[in-house]
């Protein structure tokens, strides 16, 4: 059975709109933005991603690494 990897070490991209921002784990995000480690947990939450005004709003998608 495969480990289980908490949300906050898998890898991540950030985009705002369809511009590209950056990628890496959430910590790595959180440094690199200077946003709040705790803002970009909640952009990976299913109901923020459910929003339907998220428009040209920041969102995060989980990168497979098997791809």
């Amino acid at each position: 059975m495969a480990e289980r990897i908490k949300k906050a070490d898998r890898v991540w991209a950030l985009y705002k709109g369809d511009d590209f921002i950056t990628s890496g784990t959430i910590y790595e995000i959180a440094k690199t933005t200077g946003k709040r480690f705790d803002s970009l947990m909640l952009m990976v939450r299913p109901s923020y991603k459910k929003r339907k005004d998220l428009g040209n709003k920041l969102q995060m998608y989980e990168v497979d690494e098997d791809e």
